[in-house]
């Protein structure tokens, strides 16, 4: 490729970067979920299509292959709305981003059309355009952009804070706008909701507004709700000219959210104790699913997943898998719900898309899609890839096996397997032997473990020997895998069975591949367990009981802990319930706190989604409350109750490896004007620790800078980001021992008054149970 063109590539594809970066930066501002998750597909599929620019571009420079045409793949779904006849309602829609064609062909004249909708914002609208020439030879990049502006001859324009805690004062600003050549009469009314009240009358200094004027008016505002969402309305008459719109403020509790869990089983009745504390007034949020039938147990883990962070390809992956495993059981079962499955389709198609955008130029997987790539996810990678060939004909078999390829050649020829020294378990990784046995049971599960005949000669040798039942069930599940290997991996099954112990865990590990402990550790160990012991049917008592704990121990939200451990215990609950085919008849569930009788709440047999009890938090007081659970119907019904609240002191755990601590250079600026926040992440301890989160709170009225977090990223102060309401997520790949790092944080003033923002918390990734809080930051901000 000549070098001018180079350089034009490089231009576009840091423009593209930039892109996907503040796109990722806008998942909050679009306010349909749907619409924040396609975004993010996006906005990873964007980064996918720079990594294969890059590899396109070296191979052309190297005259290795011949240069063919480029073709942009149409892997992105964005959301718009329908707009048909005329409408004469609020402005709603104030969608940030309003369109992206991937795939426009022009004609020979080199020229195409693309029409679209404007969103209802009355504002200036940057267009990008990019694109590669086609024919024979190498294709020539090139980009261009226009700025277009929506205009109304009368418009109000309103900055609203997305979210607020309890308490806040806002000075809300209202334009508006005249661009008529003549002066107008202007009429307003306005709405707060039930959540935010007005202090006082506002009204225009004039009913007149002067031809081509502007004028500002500010509401005060105080959060008088504590929990839930308040609309806020303006509409306004200018002479026969109207401008109407709604938008939607958030508010949440102040102080440090904790949160109470209770799982297990309803047969005729349950009872359970959950202490608030002196929890602040109004803050208690109680939901309990109850569980019908195997399906509902699998779907209605997928809600609490969405709760997480979904930046790294683990996380992604904990909200494909599952959704891979639901398509199991359906096809699995006669009668299954055609519009459920078409849906579970349509997510592991968007799931895949993201997936493979990770994939690194040495055709392995890292958490974030860069070199060089990590042995150990990679390998989740096959096992994921593998388990969704079986429901999914999009997975591409060239691509498995190009990445069992990669583990092929990071063998070190001695039943092993090399480790990048700088991939992102540098620090607190797993030991050699759990690498390798996670390593090579992934290859086996791939079908493809013939050529590995020293690593499962390893294998062989450790199912023998070792009295760690993780170290064990992963030797057994590999060897499972091999018919050649019958005799050797029944008598690893009879050690295995060998340890369960009475409650149906299998204790004694001492890691795992992602070095969780604790609750998680156990919940790996014993789906792993329950997976390779259901291979045998003389073991179907000690699977049962595995299957029962792993019900009673689950989240308030559906999952079991971290991204390893909810996959796994997935996988063996789907794994049973397709080998069980067991059915549920139809009954009711009534729920009583605190001997007062909240809802009830009736099922049919083979009901797909959880029975959802989601109003119940009115009916906590403080201190402790007695949740009852009444069931009339047959057999054994698993449930989940999750109970949260906010409290005034923080819930931060004395085991806590990591800590964070966030400050304000002023608490007191004007509209308009910057502040430095800055972060310091600690490693509190004297060893290296693996992927650590920090979630730093924002005060509402303050605006992060996309263009700050990305630079962030390029010098690898941080390795990831995330952005939500009032909340920025760094990503940190590890921290040394003792490490101390300060992280840069400019926001911007945006809307005048006095906010308090919610707790900032920092932990590691595969112990997100284990978490270090630091109060919400105070800020001021005046007019001037």
């Amino acid at each position: 490729m000549p070098q001018p063109v180079a350089q034009e590539a490089q231009a576009a594809l840091a423009d593209l970067r930039e892109m996907a970066a503040g796109e990722a930066a806008m998942d909050d501002v679009i306010e349909a979920p749907e619409a924040r998750k396609q975004m993010a597909a996006g906005g990873r599929a964007m980064a996918k299509a720079d990594a294969d620019w890059g590899r396109a571009r070296r191979m052309m420079a190297a005259e290795k292959v011949e240069a063919k045409p480029l073709v942009f793949a149409p892997v992105r779904v964005f959301p718009a709305p329908t707009y048909t006849g005329v409408y004469d309602g609020p402005r709603t829609d104030f969608r940030e981003s309003i369109h992206w064609a991937p795939s426009v062909q022009t004609g020979k004249d080199g020229k195409a059309t693309v029409t679209f909708h404007l969103s209802d914002a009355v504002t200036a609208f940057r267009v990008f355009a990019e694109g590669a020439s086609g024919g024979e030879g190498p294709g020539l990049v090139g980009r261009t952009e226009k700025v277009i502006d929506s205009k109304l001859p009368f418009s109000m324009a309103v900055k609203v804070p997305v979210a607020v805690s309890a308490g806040d004062v806002i000075e809300l600003p209202l334009i508006l706008s005249n661009e008529q050549d003549r002066d107008l009469p202007v009429s307003l009314s306005a709405s707060f909701g039930d959540l935010l009240a007005l202090d006082r009358p506002v009204a225009l200094a004039s009913p007149q507004l002067k031809a081509g004027a502007r004028d500002s008016l500010y509401y005060p505002l105080t959060v008088k709700g504590v929990r839930g969402e308040s609309k806020v309305s303006f509409a306004a008459n200018a002479g026969g000219l109207k401008d109407e719109f709604t938008r939607t403020v958030r508010v949440e509790p102040r102080g440090f959210p904790q949160l109470k869990e209770a799982a297990g089983n309803l047969t005729a009745n349950a009872k359970i104790i959950i202490d608030v504390g002196d929890a602040t007034e109004g803050s208690v949020l109680a939901a309990l699913k109850v569980y019908p039938s195997p399906v509902s147990t699998l779907v209605g883990g997928l809600d609490g997943l969405v709760r997480q962070p979904s930046g790294c390809f683990e996380q992604t992956s904990s909200s494909n898998y599952p959704n891979v495993m639901v398509l199991k059981y359906l096809n699995a079962h006669d009668g299954a719900d055609p519009a459920l499955i078409k849906r579970t389709q349509g997510f592991i198609d968007d799931g895949y898309g993201r997936l493979v955008g990770y994939e690194t130029k040495d055709k392995g997987y890292e958490w974030f899609g860069s070199s060089p790539p990590n042995e150990a996810l990679t390998a989740y990678g096959v096992l994921e890839f593998v388990d969704m060939k079986g429901v999914y004909g999009g997975v591409d078999d060239e691509m498995i096996k190009r990445t069992v390829t990669f583990l092929k050649d990071r063998r070190d020829g001695k039943g092993g397997y090399k480790r990048d020294s700088k991939a992102l378990d540098s620090f607190g990784r797993a030991s050699p032997e759990v690498t390798d046995a996670y390593i090579t049971w992934a290859v086996s599960q791939a079908g493809l473990a013939g050529e590995f005949g020293p690593e499962v000669a390893r294998q062989t040798a450790l199912s023998g020997t070792t009295q760690d039942p993780y170290l064990l069930a992963l030797a057994a599940k590999t060897l499972l895998n091999m018919p050649e290997h019958a005799a050797t991996a029944d008598a690893a099954l009879a050690r295995l069975a060998a340890i369960q112990k009475p409650d149906g865990t299998f204790p004694g590990a001492d890691h795992s591949i992602t070095r969780s402990s604790g609750h998680n550790l156990m919940v790996e160990t014993t789906a792993l367990a329950a997976l390779a012991l259901m291979e045998r049917d003389i073991y179907s008592a000690q699977v049962r009981k595995a299957i029962e704990w792993l019900t009673a121990n689950r989240s308030g939200y559906g999952q079991w802990g971290a991204t390893q451990a909810t996959v796994l215990a997935l996988q063996a609950m789907t794994e049973y319930a397709v080998r069980s085919r067991r059915t549920q008849s139809s009954g009711t569930v009534e729920v009583l706190i605190n001997g007062e009788v909240v809802q009830k709440l009736a099922y049919e047999k083979g009901r797909s989604d959880p029975l959802f009890f989601g109003a119940l938090g009115g009916s906590f007081k403080k201190g402790a409350n007695t949740i009852e659970l009444r069931h009339d119907g047959q057999g054994e019904l698993p449930y989940s109750l999750a109970v949260e609240y906010v409290a005034e002191n923080p819930a931060t755990d004395p085991n806590a490896a990591v800590g964070v601590s966030t400050s304000l250079a002023r608490n007191k600026l004007a509209m308009g004007e910057n502040v430095r926040l800055t972060a310091v992440v600690e490693n509190r301890t004297d060893k290296g620790q693996p992927m650590t989160l920090a979630r730093v709170g924002l005060p509402g009225g303050l605006e992060w800078q996309t263009w700050q977090l990305k630079e962030l990223v390029d010098k690898k102060v941080i390795a990831f980001y995330e952005t939500r309401p009032r909340e920025v997520i760094l990503y940190f790949r590890d921290l040394a021992p003792k490490a101390k790092l300060e992280i840069p944080l400019d926001l911007v003033a945006s809307i005048p008054g006095k906010y308090t923002g919610p707790a900032s918390s920092a932990y590691l990734y595969y112990t997100d149970d284990v978490k270090f809080w630091a109060p919400g930051l105070v800020v001021e901000i005046t007019r001037k």
